[in-house]
């Protein structure tokens, strides 16, 4: 069984600026569960409370994470698996 956009987890890397705003942007449009990654707080909640106001999506969540650090990245999915129930899909941008 093929599950519906709606019903599916993604996480985007990068998704502050550029091509993984633009994505994460499109998939939340559509009802997905979106996972924003990138590695300034700031702009990271500036872009959750865009995409908020954009496509009226309340399924989103923001993580930091600093990837040329292995320590980051492996605390980044240590997190990812702690609060999330799965992840259906990952976009590394």
């Amino acid at each position: 069984m093929t599950r519906r956009i709606q019903d599916k987890v993604i996480l985007v890397t990068g998704a502050t600026d550029g091509l993984g705003k633009h994505v994460a942007l499109d998939f939340a449009a559509q009802g997905a569960t979106l996972l924003l990654h990138g590695r300034n707080q700031r702009k990271g909640e500036a872009v959750l409370r865009e995409i908020r106001n954009v496509t009226g999506s309340e399924k989103l969540a923001y993580y930091d994470a600093d990837f040329s650090s292995l320590e980051a990245v492996r605390a980044l999915s240590d997190r990812i698996l702690a609060e999330q129930e799965r992840l259906d899909v990952l976009i590394n941008n």
